[in-house]
């Protein structure tokens, strides 16, 4: 067997949460020195750019960044070392061919997508600049892929943290010498390039040795086509109101919407992590046959993911007038109302992350196209009927509706196959608790004007409203406390203060 990498569970999950944070903040700190120095149509551009940078590894990658993880934790499982060598090795060899033929494809449609949604030639540049990135990326999200299913959570986050710092620092410096928007890919190249070789040469070391057997990958491409063509429409559910607006409007509208975007993925750091982990685990579960762990890590997981995230919504809903304008400036204050919309809905629905990992993990993942597919009809259908009429707040609900959708279709599926556990007695406390917290913020907000100078405070009286709360309705039972605990370090101090408040 593969030994689990030193120290406990929590610590790759803090480690886990320090990467994903770092990519949200990162990106936001990218995002925001953008939009501080330069117009809104060169923000607006910059969202796009990195629209294709997603859009060509996604594409191309067959979905198999799902399949790598899942057989590996399946293999480690059930004991199969030369197996998960094989898995490396074909990883390595697809990663190449994979990325060849995506800036293949990338140079020959530079010039279309330069006129579709920039509406000028002048991008071309950028957006063929775009090739040096694509590759590290695509061998990043292969080779971290093998590394999460190795459950290498903690040197996986290490690494992910000093690529994400290389590429957004490295980026702001080219835009700083230069002044154009064709050093931003360029920059970009330098951090994904790092984090592809890191990747290649930690997972390499921890590599089981032993003559490597020929994968079956034949399986793993019935694992991974159905979430591959979810990822595409996942990618057309979550962009089309995005891209709609740049259709429709113009770069200023995109670059002013996707700061509000920006912000609710931004809360998504709470949930994401824990996604993460327990898919690798529920992999391993499956391989053992073993339901009751896969429900009870179903139940664990939503309450976790809840416990953090419910409030964070909310409360971010709250003041989301002072915090755009504080991120940004007064002009983009428009993002509130379709920000608190995005958040709300995410928060009621946040209970899918689970289920959706769960149904991965057992290999029920043709599921994802029938859901993804009804999320992209949804979106694409209000998108083109409300932003026309309502601008930004129609392309919100239009975004919105892509999560309702597919988290109704996943909890039905969830529930035809046994692996629901929803502790719905404890989500209400936690609903009541953040509910309150929000009603509080928002009155002392609208009492004080919701001025810049108070967000702070208004942080810390959400924080000790819904801390008091969670008390006083007991949500958090004793095993949820220690599911908690096992998301932290032992000696992080922090974790273990909180836990006795509530």
């Amino acid at each position: 067997m593969i030994e689990n990498e030193p120290g406990s569970l929590g610590q790759g999950v803090a480690y886990q949460y320090a990467y994903v944070a770092t990519l949200t903040l990162s990106g936001a700190a990218f995002y925001l020195y953008v939009i501080h120095y330069f117009p809104p149509e060169i923000v607006g551009s910059v969202a796009l750019l990195l629209a294709i940078l997603q859009l060509f590894p996604l594409f191309f990658s067959l979905g198999l960044s799902y399949g790598w993880q899942h057989f590996t934790s399946y293999e480690l499982g059930a004991g199969n070392l030369g197996k998960v060598n094989a898995l490396l090795k074909t990883a390595l060899r697809l990663s190449t061919w994979i990325s060849i033929a995506s800036d293949a494809a990338l140079l020959l449609l530079a010039p279309y997508l330069s006129s579709l949604f920039f509406h000028s030639q002048s991008y071309i540049q950028a957006v063929y600049y775009l090739a040096l990135d694509i590759p590290g990326s695509i061998f990043i999200s292969f080779l971290n892929s093998i590394m999460l299913g190795l459950q290498r959570f903690k040197l996986s986050g290490m690494i992910g943290i000093l690529y994400v710092l290389a590429v957004y620092i490295s980026s702001i410096v080219a835009l700083n010498i230069t002044h154009s928007v064709d050093a931003i890919p360029e920059g970009w190249a330098i951090g994904y390039t790092l984090g592809a070789v890191l990747y290649f040469i930690e997972i390499t070391r921890f590599l089981p040795h032993g003559k490597a057997e020929k994968y079956p990958m034949k399986q793993v491409f019935s694992y991974s086509i159905p979430l591959y063509v979810t990822g595409m429409l996942s990618y057309g559910a979550g962009y089309i109101d995005r891209l709609t607006v740049a259709y429709l409007k113009d770069l200023t509208s995109i670059g002013i919407y996707n700061l509000a975007i920006l912000i609710a993925s931004g809360i998504g750091i709470l949930s994401l992590p824990i996604g993460s982990v327990i898919f690798s685990k529920f992999s391993e579960f499956y391989a053992r046959n073993d339901n009751e762990m896969i429900k009870e890590g179903v139940r664990m997981s939503a309450n976790a993911s809840s416990i953090l995230y419910v409030p964070a919504a909310l409360g971010m809903a709250a003041i989301s007038t002072p915090v755009i304008s504080l991120l940004a400036s007064s002009r983009y204050t428009q993002d509130a109302l379709p920000l608190s919309i995005i958040l709300f809905v995410n928060a009621f629905l946040v209970v899918g992350g689970p289920l959706s990992n769960a149904l991965q993990g057992t290999r029920k993942t043709y599921i994802f196209i029938l859901s993804t597919s009804a999320a992209l009809l949804s979106n694409i259908s209000l998108s083109i009927l409300l932003i026309p009429h309502f601008d930004l707040v129609g392309a919100a609900i239009g975004y919105s509706s892509t999560s309702i959708v597919s988290v109704a279709i996943i909890y039905y599926f969830a529930r035809a196959y046994g692996v629901i556990n929803i502790d719905w007695k404890s989500i209400s406390k936690i609903w009541s608790s953040a509910a309150v917290m929000f009603a509080v913020v928002y009155l002392v907000a609208t009492l004080t004007s919701e001025r810049l100078l108070f967000v702070p405070l208004y942080v810390l009286i959400g924080i000790a409203v819904y801390l008091l709360m969670l008390r006083l309705t007991s949500a958090v039972t004793d095993r949820d406390r220690e599911v908690l605990s096992s998301l932290f370090p032992d000696n992080f101090w922090v974790t273990r203060v909180i836990l006795r408040l509530i």
